[in-house]
């Protein structure tokens, strides 16, 4: 779902910009007459695009894009700024780091110019929510490194160190396995043994004469193992139809 906030600083009646919110595909809108409050949804919604109607002094207006500002995740937020003022708009780029401006009352050209910005918006979102499904982040101290999930043959933990065995080479970074566990977006990608987490699609085949199991992969000669813990786990879902 698509999370547009309005901040309706001005307190006057806002029914166009609800209607014209409520034309958009699976969105689900918050509103609000305060940055405070503004400020705490963020902090405990993910918030994905804002409508901004400026306060007449623009005070607070700065104050919540300052602090919003500040905050990792929305550091490049779209925020679309509505006021009554010229002005204002002088106060918005570049500084602030707003993506547009809307001049109030909407005329009918406005509102859907207005419109057809929040469905880019949005159709950009379902396109980056699909890509982030489809790929794991990893994230550490020196770089950020997306792996699409298909290219993943299993993982490995050697000395606080996370090698990944993909089609294409290994990988490592320096990570635990717990964290790299609470990144996966995959059904397919499961944990065997508190050393290895593999790629159930990418199984050639199961030595369970073995002990642990020992698992071979396409598009490689190393292999990941299956503990007696993890076994049941491991048998039932590499065994159900949605893991070929």
């Amino acid at each position: 779902m698509f999370h547009i906030l309005v901040l309706n600083l001005k307190k006057q009646p806002i029914t166009q910009i609800q209607a014209l919110c409520h034309q958009i595909d699976d969105v689900i809108i918050y509103e609000s007459i305060s940055a405070e409050d503004a400020v705490a949804v963020c902090i405990h919604t993910h918030i994905h695009c804002i409508l901004l109607i400026a306060d007449h002094e623009f005070s607070c207006t700065q104050k919540f894009l300052r602090c919003l500002r500040t905050m990792p995740q929305y550091s490049h937020i779209p925020i679309v700024i509505l006021s009554d003022q010229y002005a204002h708009m002088f106060h918005v780029f570049p500084k602030l780091v707003c993506c547009e401006f809307f001049l109030l009352p909407l005329t009918p050209e406005k509102e859907l110019s207005l419109w057809k910005l929040l469905c880019f918006y949005q159709k950009s979102f379902s396109h980056l929510f699909h890509f982030e499904h489809q790929v794991l982040q990893i994230c550490t101290a020196k770089s950020i490194c997306t792996l699409p999930y298909d290219e993943i043959l299993f993982i490995e933990i050697v000395l606080k160190k996370a090698i990944f065995h993909t089609k294409h080479g290994d990988r490592t970074f320096s990570m635990p396995l717990y964290k790299i566990r609470e990144s996966i977006q995959s059904p397919y990608l499961l944990q065997t043994h508190r050393s290895f987490i593999v790629n159930l699609s990418n199984i050639s085949y199961v030595d369970k004469s073995k002990s642990p199991w020992e698992l071979s992969f396409f598009h490689t000669r190393e292999h990941a193992y299956v503990s007696r813990h993890y076994k049941e786990e491991f048998l039932h879902a590499f065994t159900a139809p949605a893991a070929h």
